[in-house]
């Protein structure tokens, strides 16, 4: 999904946490996986629209952050004193990738014109794709690297 059209979806404003401009990328994609965990227990799809509307917020807050510099602090905290090898990385390698296919699948949630069905599968897809982008943020990428 482009800035254009996410900024139609969304009104980051709307969200003082966001709109305060404190929270940088792991702690986006931290609170993104809360709430794809709050849609997954929701078991009305009228309750959970204004969580999918906040998730649209926050990830397209994500999206704009991962274009940023880490802070001082971020950087210590993903930094190993020892030698790490790069593995290969899955098919959703990228995080902006990551962000654009998870605000695909919250506007399609958005929409309510799944069944329950879909929706329990789409919800599921969406949850595992925002743990598993959290997952690779909060790995470890500075050190020594092992050629």
């Amino acid at each position: 999904m482009n800035k254009e059209n996410s900024s139609q979806v969304y009104n980051s404003a709307s969200y003082s946490e966001i709109a305060a401009g404190n929270l940088d990328f792991i702690d986006l994609a931290e609170r993104c996986e809360l709430l794809s965990q709050i849609i997954i227990d929701a078991h009305e799809s009228e309750s959970i629209t204004p969580v999918l509307r906040c998730l649209s917020s926050y990830l397209s807050k994500l999206n704009l952050s991962l274009e940023e510099d880490m802070s001082r602090h971020r950087i210590m905290e993903l930094t190993i004193n020892d030698e790490f090898h790069r593995t290969e990385k899955w098919i959703f390698a990228d995080s902006d990738l990551q962000c654009e296919y998870c605000q695909a699948l919250t506007s399609i949630l958005m929409r309510n014109t799944c069944n329950s069905e879909e929706r329990e599968v789409l919800s599921g897809l969406l949850h595992g794709l925002i743990g598993y982008m959290t997952y690779e943020l909060k790995e470890p990428r500075f050190g020594v690297i092992d050629h």
